[in-house]
């Protein structure tokens, strides 16, 4: 193999490795965060608008994602936050977000959790969630997937010393 075709490989996967590092690294970001949460001081909100999303793309998928806004008061200061919880995102599972939103749908009134370091920083939910599970799954996946790409290519571009060595000719 030549430099120039080695060092576009290394590239190559080294783009491959550096994405599933990041998917897993954004995900554990998540779950350390939501976790965080869970010490969180908890106050009275406000339910203000609580909806299904559903996006469609140009294949006929759709991925489905609840909204919320909501307002609650620190300190006499009146806050509002968007956050269900850390690291939750759509997916095509329609139930689970169906689920959350008939649960946001039983009042007006809701517990939120508040950063005390920082109460503009709040969240719904804490704790590890589907999302993040499936983000940190997906990034385990990915970067073993690359691992095992990268042994592969090695092994099967390296001289076999073992087979030569062990090769009797006379």
């Amino acid at each position: 193999m030549s430099r120039i075709s080695s060092v576009f490989v290394f590239l190559f996967f080294l783009i491959f490795l550096a994405v599933g590092l990041g998917l897993l690294g954004f995900g554990a970001r998540g779950w350390w965060k939501s976790n965080q949460a869970s010490d969180w001081p908890t106050t009275q909100g406000t339910l203000l608008e609580r909806d299904i999303i559903d996006d469609s793309d140009s294949d006929g998928g759709t991925t489905y994602r609840v909204k919320v806004r909501y307002a609650y008061t620190v300190a006499g200061r009146h806050l509002e936050s968007e956050r269900l919880a850390y690291g939750y995102a759509g997916s095509s599972g329609r139930e689970s977000h169906q689920a959350i939103y008939d649960k946001l749908t039983r009042g007006e009134s809701v517990r939120v959790r508040y950063n005390p370091e920082d109460p503009a920083e709040a969240v719904l939910a804490y704790g590890l969630n589907n999302s993040t599970l499936m983000l940190m799954v997906f990034g385990v996946v990915w970067t073993m997937f690359t691992v095992g790409l990268i042994v592969l290519t090695r092994i099967g571009t390296a001289v076999d010393t073992q087979l030569i060595e062990r090769l009797i000719v006379q």
